[in-house]
């Protein structure tokens, strides 16, 4: 494991300027600071144990980068045909909302991890298990991978 010391305090990746943040010392955290585009996507990247991402993890956050409008898309899209599954237990009312013509989901964020996995988390949602830290689609690559209830969850 790095010493908090040794690992950098900002990182380039595509472009992006990322700044590491204050975290527990298990991890390492950094967050998108500065880009070449003015509308710069809510990403993170997240090493744990604490050490300088790697190549599979800054390769993986360039890709959300460069297609995070896109991939948000395809997260909502998931989140509205797999909330029907009745394990998810969403009311009539709820389940209309998936229907609405636009997602019931909105200020998207990215947390990439070290194993090529990362979440998109949609922080507003008028869903009950959206309450209060939003809701969450873990991704493989590209590709959603599941539902990410927060509900319960403990946020740093």
């Amino acid at each position: 494991m790095s010493r908090a010391a040794d690992l950098p305090d900002r990182l380039e990746i595509s472009g992006t300027t990322f700044a590491r943040v204050e975290s527990p010392g298990t991890l390492a955290c950094w967050t998108a600071t500065a880009g070449p585009a003015d509308d710069l996507p809510p990403v993170s990247v997240v090493m744990e144990p604490a050490a300088a991402p790697d190549q599979r993890a800054s390769d993986l956050a360039a890709v959300v980068l460069a297609r995070f409008g896109e991939l948000a898309d395809v997260g909502a899209d998931y989140l509205r045909h797999r909330l029907r599954e009745p394990g998810f237990g969403l009311s009539g009312a709820e389940l209309g909302m998936l229907d609405a013509a636009g997602p019931p989901f909105a200020e998207p964020a990215a947390v990439v991890w070290a194993d090529g996995t990362w979440l998109l988390r949609f922080a507003e949602s008028d869903l009950a298990m959206a309450d209060p830290y939003g809701i969450g689609v873990l991704f493989e690559g590209t590709v959603p991978s599941g539902v990410e209830d927060l509900s319960e969850a403990d946020l740093l």
